[in-house]
């Protein structure tokens, strides 16, 4: 290999797979366990504690995973690449609810269905990339990427995850599904505030844009009734009967139906990142060493359900200074719909509250300095260095909430409640080896 691709110095395969099992969390599950129950006629009873559950198996992961370590120009440039498939068989779920008929509103576990995750990861890493004299620059890049999708579930486990709109404020749908991956969020479409409550037929010609709560076609004419009278958008017709009036939020009507209900509810995106990784410097000059580490989260979605409980305007609590700005008079243009106190659908599940979760965080940062080998050696010792570290800098992002680095992974969608933010730590110190 040196003598034909000289400027390779390493270059492997490494294919793997494996098999691991989890067990459920709870002892005893294979047995019928009995307990005392109420006496009668002087007599004892016992009564069954539990469903025997006979059929119940670990968790099965098996996982398949070709991986390529590389190094170029004698190990200046080192990296690998990873692919990998892993398969779940027999998926544990708990507390699992099941029809009370059985004399049981739960199981405590059972193997539900199987779902698969497929991945991989980039990692290149620069040794002394950049040489001149003194100075020399390292570094490092992590790109990664997974994507997980229920592959088989039972119908009933299916039902009892996907739950119906509830036509509540705040209330976001969640999808699992077969062959689709988890963790997509679906909601309305939010288009802004009406700035009029409402206008006659004669003033259609007059009003220009969406800012009346009325009724429109595909074409976004205004429609009529058979009295020649605007037809009002509702909420829901026909149960909740809310009308819309003037600083009302405006949900997109995707079937122009003149009414919002679950019909219009659509993708709003994935709680699951495109990309997620790393990466870092080194700059070196003689003794002198500047360290750096960032990580990063890139097109993933995050409901922020903390920046919805201060906009709502709905009861009592503190609310944010973005409020100031909400709808009060007839013709206000405004993005912040009009307080209404324990009433209207202002803050429905929408995009108005799903933001952007991409970052960029400066995880560590480093400077250090060693003394010369002479000086040291002087003083009887190995080696002294100084340092100075800090955490966490700051993070670069266009999420509005206090840490947009909020875990994922589950069936269900990314919510930020208003976490506490990451905090700030400094470091200094002295390293002596003798």
């Amino acid at each position: 290999m040196s003598e034909h691709l000289p400027f390779i110095s390493t270059l492997s395969v490494r294919p793997g797979w494996g098999i691991v099992g989890k067990q459920p969390g709870a002892e005893y599950l294979y047995f019928s366990k009995y307990a005392n129950g109420n006496g009668y006629m002087n007599e004892r009873s016992i009564y069954p504690q539990n469903i025997q559950l006979k059929n119940l198996k670990w968790e099965q992961k098996e996982t398949y995973n070709i991986g390529i370590d590389y190094g170029f120009f004698n190990e200046r440039i080192t990296g690998n690449v990873e692919f990998y498939r892993q398969y779940t068989t027999d998926l544990l779920m708990g507390n699992r609810g099941i029809p009370t008929s059985a004399g049981y509103s739960s199981l405590s576990y059972q193997n539900v269905g199987d779902m698969k995750n497929v991945g991989w990861e980039f990692n290149i890493n620069g040794n002394r990339i950049i040489r001149a004299g003194k100075f020399s620059v390292d570094f490092n890049v992590t790109f990664a990427n997974n994507r997980n999708e229920i592959t088989a579930m039972d119908e009933t486990c299916l039902a009892s995850l996907n739950h119906e709109f509830n036509r509540s404020n705040g209330s976001y749908l969640s999808r699992v599904e077969l062959k689709t991956a988890m963790g997509s969020i679906y909601g309305f479409r939010y288009k802004g505030v009406y700035q009029y409550s409402d206008y006659s037929a004669e003033e259609i010609k007059g009003v220009s844009g969406p800012n009346a709560p009325v009724a429109r076609d595909v074409d976004g004419n205004v429609i009529l009734d058979e009295n020649n009278m605007t037809k009002p958008m509702m909420f829901c017709a026909g149960s909740v009967n809310y009308e819309f009036r003037g600083g009302d939020a405006i949900y997109d009507d995707v079937n122009h139906d003149g009414q919002i209900n679950e019909l219009d509810i659509v993708y709003l995106g994935s709680s699951l990142p495109k990309f997620t990784g790393g990466f870092g410097f080194k700059l070196n000059f003689g003794r002198l060493t500047w360290n750096n580490q960032f990580n990063f989260r890139y097109g993933n979605k995050i409901i922020n359900a903390a920046r919805m409980e201060v906009e709502k305007m709905y009861d009592n609590n503190n609310q944010s200074r973005a409020v100031n700005w909400r709808w009060r008079v007839e013709g206000d243009v405004t993005e912040i719909p009009r307080a209404l106190r324990q009433t209207g659908y202002n803050w429905l599940g929408s995009d108005r509250f799903v933001e952007d979760g991409s970052f960029i965080r400066l995880n560590y940062s480093q400077l250090s300095y060693a003394l010369s080998q002479k000086l040291v050696k002087s003083m009887g010792l190995q080696q002294v260095s100084f340092y100075v570290s800090a955490n966490n800098l700051f993070c670069l992002t266009k999420y509005s909430g206090a840490d947009p680095e909020v875990g994922y992974g589950s069936m269900g969608v990314v919510t930020d409640g208003a976490r506490t933010p990451r905090s700030k730590s400094f470091t200094a110190g002295i390293t002596v080896m003798f």
